[in-house]
């Protein structure tokens, strides 16, 4: 299962991903580009995650 790392591209051939995040809690900007089998990428789709901070235990 791949880690999320910040300014690391994940690849995959596979049409899901799953990640493991161990990304700080915060704003995260994620870009998705589709490359197809003659190289010709999409253009980027972006979508911004909020990790939220840890409750109280």
């Amino acid at each position: 299962m791949p880690v999320l790392q910040q300014n690391r591209p994940v690849v995959s051939t596979e049409p899901r991903l799953v990640v493991q995040n161990l990304l700080p809690p915060g704003q995260h900007r994620f870009e998705l580009v589709v490359v197809d089998e003659h190289g010709r990428a999409s253009a980027p789709d972006v979508w911004v995650v909020t990790v939220p901070a840890p409750g109280p235990r």
